[in-house]
Formats: structure tokens, C-alpha cells, sequence
């Protein structure tokens, strides 16, 4: 029996082994906590938003469909839907209407609804003002990741790659992951 260690981040597409089951896409990880959207793979204009759940939950989905990490994460949305998709999955978390957001807001509840959608280009004029109602770090919105401080001690080696890794532009670090979680399949 092997142990394996599996990092959620926001971006992952996991496929699961059976066909009958949809894709999910992280869109989101907090506190222990993971949003996705369900994606068909024939439709995935049509990608349903699930709010926060526990990530064992997410673990178990995983474990049980015996899903994988898509090998290319492209993105199959745009930019704006994926920034509409993190209001839609933070309001629902703090279970609130979009009416009760637009009131918080002070704004109209179609407005709410059209930056919801991705259909708004004001959105990110409004990331302040949802970032504090929601009680997030407002890097959440933008890159779908939040930075917390920890302290832990490293090796030298530990170190020198985290040095490295931080150095790669994006792209590379999300190959530079796939890498490791495909070996770490094999333990």
C-alpha cells in the first residue's frame, strides 16, 4: 500500500476513470475548504458551480472515481468567468441571494447577476468592496490562491527548491506539479 500526497489548487481539472461522471475544476481552496464546478466534458460551457465543501470530501471524490489530473489545465473558461465564478461560490458559501449581496454592495441585483456571469467588465472595480463582505484576502479573487504565513523548518535542499520553483513563470509551475503528483502515484 503507498501514500499519496495530493495538493489541490485552484485551476486543477480532475478527471475521473469512469465516463459517466463530470470533470471538476477547482475553483477555489480556503481553510480546508474547496469549490469546483462540475464541467462535461461535451458542454463545458455549461460548468455548474458547487460551493465550499470539505477537502476530504473532494479527497474521497478522487479516491473513488479514481480521477486524474487532466495533463493539460488550458483553461476551458475565460479569465472574467472564472472571477465570476469565485463571487458566485463565496456568496452561496456565506449563504446569501444575490439580492442580499446587491444590498451589501449597494448596488442593483442584475448587476449582481451580470457579474456572476462574466458579463460585467466593472467586476474587478468591485473586488475591494466583496473581498471585505466575504472576509478574504483580495489575491483570492485574482489568482484564486490566498497567501498565509507559515512557519516551518526546511533543509537546505527543501530550500533550494522552493528557491528554484518560485523563480518559473506560471506555466512551468503548474507542469513542475503534475510532475511530482504523477510520481507520487507510483509510491
Amino acid at each position: 500500500m503507498y501514500s499519496q500526497t495530493i495538493s489541490l489548487q485552484p485551476g486543477q481539472i480532475w478527471v475521473p476513470t469512469a465516463k459517466q461522471a463530470s470533470q471538476r475544476k477547482i475553483l477555489g481552496c480556503v481553510n480546508g475548504m474547496v469549490s469546483y464546478a462540475t464541467i462535461e466534458s461535451d458542454q463545458p460551457e455549461n460548468a455548474k458551480t458547487h460551493p465550499y465543501e470539505k477537502q476530504s470530501a473532494f479527497m474521497a471524490w478522487i479516491k473513488e472515481t479514481h480521477a486524474h489530473l487532466a495533463e493539460t489545465q488550458s483553461a476551458t473558461t475565460s479569465p472574467a468567468f472564472d472571477l465570476a465564478q469565485r463571487v458566485v461560490t463565496l456568496r452561496k458559501a456565506f449563504g446569501m441571494t444575490q439580492e442580499d449581496l446587491a444590498g451589501r454592495m449597494g448596488i442593483s441585483r442584475s448587476a449582481i447577476a451580470f457579474l456572476e456571469t462574466g458579463r460585467s467588465s466593472s467586476v474587478r472595480k468591485h473586488i475591494p468592496q466583496l473581498a471585505e463582505i466575504f472576509q478574504v484576502p483580495v489575491d483570492l479573487f485574482l489568482s484564486g490562491m490566498a497567501d498565509k504565513d507559515v512557519v516551518e523548518v526546511l533543509s537546505s535542499d527543501e530550500q533550494n527548491l522552493i528557491t528554484l520553483y518560485r523563480a518559473l513563470p506560471s506555466e512551468f509551475k503548474l507542469n513542475v506539479q503534475k510532475y511530482i503528483e504523477r510520481q507520487n502515484v507510483y509510491r
